[in-house]
């Protein structure tokens, strides 16, 4: 059987583009071990950024939210319940929601997310909210 997660963080930044060209995205000068702004606040040293899906929006609101869903892969897994951890979360200031995807069988990917405890978040532009294994069905 299939195992699944998802791990999600809500963030902070300037512009859409200090998100995607700044913070996400990997620096390859030092191709041995490319890196990105959000590997290292996040404490992956590693993933697959193909299954990593990021939304940047004026301000994070959860209806907003909710009329994207279908666009994210998985979501009858868990997005309910994300909705419900984000309605105790004070998320006044954020403006971004970023979902890694990881999966453990035939095709592994991101399997280190299945071992993953969040991060410390002080002073970081992100903040790690939500976790959720599953299978499907």
């Amino acid at each position: 059987m299939i195992k699944k997660i998802i791990c999600v963080w809500v963030g902070t930044f300037e512009s859409e583009d200090k998100l995607y060209k700044n913070y996400l995205n990997f620096n390859y000068e030092n191709d041995d071990e490319p890196e990105s702004e959000f590997a290292k606040d996040s404490g992956l040293e590693f993933y697959d950024e193909d299954f990593m899906e990021s939304w940047w929006f004026n301000k994070l609101e959860l209806n907003k939210l909710t009329e994207y869903k279908d666009d994210l892969l998985d979501s009858e897994y868990f997005f309910d319940e994300l909705i419900a951890e984000l309605k105790n979360r004070n998320l006044t200031n954020r403006n971004s929601i970023s979902f890694l995807f990881g999966e453990n069988g035939e095709h592994s990917t991101n399997e280190m997310l299945f071992k993953y405890n969040g991060m410390e978040s002080n002073g970081k532009p992100i903040e790690f909210v939500f976790r959720k294994e599953y299978e499907l069905k």
